[in-house]
């Protein structure tokens, strides 16, 4: 990836996807803009990302933001940036928030935060990147990261909030697919999202405490499994890079066949 892209900007940075996204960029031979609503990733994790730059050639920044507040998420794009050495050629959403909750009593203010931060903060990242990206002249890559749950629904956990900010992550990803695959006035940016099945992360660990709910999902999958953080490495740098070149407006489905039944 590091002929095509040499500076990508990744959200979410210090979450559980997050932070392996962030390495295998690295590891790529690309320097990471890590975007978190947490300053910096712990000690532990920030001595491997560090260790993993180091071996590779490549930088990795912090900053922190929310990234459903416009001003300041512009702001620290057009910093992050500017503070760079390389052009920025790509971004990752990965910030998300969610969680569970019957629909007839679910609170209106945590729907309406869900949906700011998964889908409204994701246009907002967008818009701030591809801003940067024309401004330089440079072409892109951009990967949202959606969910299998934008496709169905998780059988027995209640989530129709954090599911409609996911189907929309969907059909935003392909909107602006269609509006920046061509600028007359600038560079082509490609737009793709990667839908996950279910991750053991820690945002996931309270309910897969359910061991009921950890063997439906289980059960429910093709190879009989659920993922990990790394099984979403290569296609997200697959994405990004060049060997993906004709490819945008996509949804790859990574979630162990369990929507395919």
């Amino acid at each position: 990836m590091a002929a095509r892209l040499t500076q990508v900007a990744v959200t979410g940075a210090m979450g559980g996807m997050g932070i392996t996204v962030v390495k295998a960029i690295l590891q790529s031979g690309a320097d990471v803009i890590a975007i978190d609503r947490a300053a910096e990733p712990s000690a532990p994790h920030r001595e491997e990302l560090q260790r993993t730059a180091e071996r590779s050639g490549t930088i990795v920044d912090y900053y922190q933001c929310d990234i459903s507040k416009l001003e300041s998420a512009s702001a620290v794009f057009e910093v992050a940036v500017s503070s760079a050495r390389y052009p920025l050629r790509g971004l990752v959403n990965c910030a998300a928030i969610g969680w569970v909750g019957p629909s007839i009593s679910f609170p209106v203010e945590d729907a309406k935060r869900i949906i700011e931060v998964n889908l409204i903060g994701t246009l907002i990242c967008a818009q701030a990147a591809a801003q940067l990206v024309k401004k330089h002249n440079f072409s892109a890559s951009f990967v949202f990261i959606a969910s299998m749950s934008g496709y169905v629904v998780n059988k027995g956990t209640p989530n129709a909030a954090y599911a409609a900010s996911k189907a929309g992550v969907h059909q935003l990803t392909r909107n602006l697919a269609s509006e920046w695959g061509h600028l007359e006035d600038g560079p082509s940016i490609r737009v793709n999202s990667v839908s996950p099945g279910v991750i053991r992360t820690p945002m996931t660990a309270s309910v897969l405490s359910n061991g009921d709910f950890e063997q439906l999902w289980t059960e429910e999958t093709m190879l009989k499994r659920l993922s990990a953080p790394e099984d979403y490495r290569g296609p997200i740098v697959f994405l990004l890079s060049d060997a993906s070149s004709y490819v945008t407006g996509a949804d790859l489905l990574v979630d162990g066949g369990y929507t395919g039944w």
